[in-house]
Order: structure tokens, then sequence, then C-alpha cells
């Protein structure tokens, strides 16, 4: 933090006022970050609004030439990628015995900067995969190490997923690319469906009754997957298998079966405002209308569970704590709804740019930039902080932690007490 400019007494006025101006013309250092005094990163400051500072990291990347691009939150990893192609994996969530601390760097990797733009990273329980340019790349999630790479000739339209043993990336023209985790594995796993089945299940023949297709190895080529429409959102895992969305309001689930593969459909009929949320396997989804839906798998296919019509236009960002939905309605403010009924639980009229759900609270940016807590049980108003540095927006639907970022690198969790 730098030393506050002081006026001694038989100082002239002009020398002084200059020294004042020309710090004032500096452009911004990074270092202005770590000033965390009235900002929820402040322990003493969270200690009175009823939360613990896990940990506090400054993530290793020169942020004199780029900045912070994409933070993605698993339940105990978080891969922040910068503008210069550093990817770094940080530990996260409950410490545990025989793994690194909470805040930890496990690791970082260079990627070649001018091969952008760069996607958000997939987090897999083995690896994590971060699609740019043309290409994915797949680190092993421990250590970094460098596994493999693959390139596709066309511009990768959002992030990859990784559900099991298969990494899902959509990569123009209406395609999603299925990669194995691993393609050095030999391919002993039987599969009774072909490896094109599981892009076209619909279109398999049906089979004779009591007639059972010979088992095969599954595959580990690329295997270019029909969408369904353009994918313009990152795939998430659904099911053993994969959900996307195409930009018109499809949602596409390609699930494993005992026999191989199954693809369901559910046409949402109208341009959606943001990604599905998958929870307690079950797709929560907001329509540009005004539609909030639960979409559950029943026997062979998606089902409405059930639906509810908001009165306004909602933000396309959902959350989920316990057995709440809450729901951005934009100016309006935000609603509370049951995942199992939908029942409307709760409402204010308060409204900013929502970023998690931690410790009862929802949290969110408001219109002038500060950080605000609204009880998620009342409604009403908990804390309000500046946000000093940490005005790179992290918006955390996986956990209950709030995460907060500086565009030059700084990088707090924080829980409840």
């Amino acid at each position: 933090m730098t030393s506050p400019v002081t006026f001694r007494r038989g100082w002239n006025w002009v020398p002084a006022t200059l020294a004042v101006v020309a710090m004032l013309s500096l452009p911004d250092r990074p270092a202005a970050a770590d000033c965390l005094c009235g900002t929820a990163a402040d322990e003493l400051t969270a200690d009175r609004a009823g939360l613990e500072r896990e940990w506090l990291v400054h993530i290793p990347f020169d942020a004199s030439t780029s900045a912070l691009e994409h933070v993605v939150i698993d339940r105990d990893l978080v891969v922040v990628q910068a503008g210069d192609g550093n990817v770094v994996a940080v530990q996260a969530g409950e410490p545990r015995a025989g793994a690194p601390l909470p805040g930890t760097i496990l690791w970082k990797h260079p990627l070649d900067a001018h091969s952008g733009p760069f996607q958000p990273a997939a987090i897999g329980s083995n690896i994590v995969a971060v699609s740019h340019g043309d290409g994915i790349h797949a680190f092993d999630r421990k250590t970094g190490q460098a596994l493999w790479s693959s390139r596709f000739g066309l511009l990768a339209d959002a992030g990859a997923t990784v559900s099991g043993p298969w990494v899902y990336a959509p990569f123009g023209d209406g395609k999603i690319m299925r990669l194995p985790t691993n393609p050095h594995r030999q391919p002993a796993v039987p599969d009774t469906s072909s490896a094109e089945d599981a892009g076209a299940a619909e279109k398999q023949p049906p089979r004779k009754k009591g007639r059972k297709a010979a088992a095969q190895p599954e595959s580990l080529e690329p295997l270019p997957l029909e969408a369904g429409g353009v994918v313009s959102q990152q795939p998430q895992p659904f099911n053993g298998g994969v959900l996307w969305q195409t930009v018109d309001g499809t949602l596409v689930a390609l699930e494993r079966i005992e026999d191989g593969w199954r693809r369901n459909e559910f046409h949402l009929d109208t341009v959606p405002p943001g990604r599905p949320l998958v929870h307690d396997n079950a797709i929560f989804a907001v329509t540009a209308e005004g539609d909030l839906v639960r979409i559950e798998t029943v026997g062979d296919s998606l089902r409405l569970a059930w639906r509810v019509f908001l009165d306004v236009r909602p933000e396309g960002t959902l959350f989920v704590a316990g057995d709440k939905l809450v729901v951005s309605l934009g100016d309006d403010g935000i609603a509370v709804h049951s995942t199992k009924t939908g029942e409307q639980l709760g409402r204010t009229w308060r409204h900013g740019r929502i970023v998690a759900v931690a410790a009862g609270r929802i949290w969110l940016v408001d219109r002038v930039g500060r950080l605000v807590s609204i009880d998620l049980e009342t409604g009403e108003k908990r804390d309000q902080f500046c946000l000093g540095g940490f005005t790179f927006p992290v918006v955390n639907q996986a956990t209950d932690r709030l995460i907060l970022a500086a565009p030059s690198g700084a990088l707090v969790s924080l829980k409840a007490k």
C-alpha cells in the first residue's frame, strides 16, 4: 500500500501541489489491488460480517501487459486464466489430510498468448481442459503436466466440459467434439453401440426383441457430434453424460445408459437469456419470455417437472442453495423459488449482478459498484462493502464460497464462520 502524501511545515505549496499531481497522474499499478482496507477481503471486516477469509493468493502472471480473463470454480479447485496465456490452479475447498492447504498454488502452465481467444477451462476428476483458438489442451489436474492437445481447424465456440472419461467441446458448424480424457488408455470397456451412436442415438434402428448387439470396444478417436444448432455456451455434465443448449433454446442431453447412449431434446421454444443450471440430476432454466422451469429425465425422455411464469423478464444466471432457487429479475429485484415445486418463497426489490449465494446470503454487485449481501430468508439487506481493487466479476454457482478477484491477480475466498 502506498504511503499517504503529507505536507510538512516549511514546504512551499507549489512543489507540494506538483508532487500530488504527479502521483495522481501515474497509471494504476497492480499493487493497488493488495489494499484490502474496507473490502470483504480484509480479515477484520469479514469477521464483523460473519465471514471467514479462507485464503488470499496472488496469481502469478505479467499484470503489466495482461489481466485475468477467466476464473473457473470447482468443489476443491479454482482454475484462473490470464490474458498472457497462463493457466493457474489453486487448491480450494475444505482442508483434507494429505492434500495441500486451501489457497496453495498447485501449478502454472503457460500457453501461447497468440493462440486465443481463450475459453473458460473445464475441470474434471483427473484433468483440466482448455479450449483456445482452434484447439484444446489437457493438463493433469494435480500436477499441471501437459497430457495431450488436439486441433480441429475451427474456432472454439465456447468452453469445453469434462464428464466421466470424455471431453466435450463446441467447435463451429454446429458440432460438439468428443475426445477421451486419456487417449492412450486401452479401449477395453465394452460398448454395445458403435462410436457413431453416441452422436446420433436417435438414428439407431430398433433391435429385435430378445437380441443384443455385439459388444464393441469404444473408439478413442475424436468424434464430432451433431449439436442440433449453434452452441455458444459451455456444456456441462449431466447424468453421466453431457448437456448443452443451442442459441434457439433447444436443450440436448446425451446420457450413457446400459446398452449405449441415449439422446434427448427439450425445446424451450424461445431464445434463452443464459445457461441452464444442473443441480441434483435436474435442469433449471429461464426463458426470455419469463418462464422458469425444472426439467428431469423420466423414463427415456426429458420431461417438464414444473413451470412458473415470472411477471418480469429474468436474467440468465441461476443459483441454488439447498432447496432454494435464486433468480435475478434485473431492475425488478430478486426472486427465490422452491427447487421442488417452483413455489415463490420470497422476493426483494433490491437489484444488482448476483455473484454468489454463500453464508445464508445472496451476494451481488450493485449499480454503483458496491458488494452487497441480501439475507436469503428475509430479503433484507445485511452487508455493504467497497470492492476496492476486486473488480473482476467472479460468478460462483458451484460452491458456497464468495470468491473475489482483482484484474491484477489477487484472489480471495470467503466462507461462513
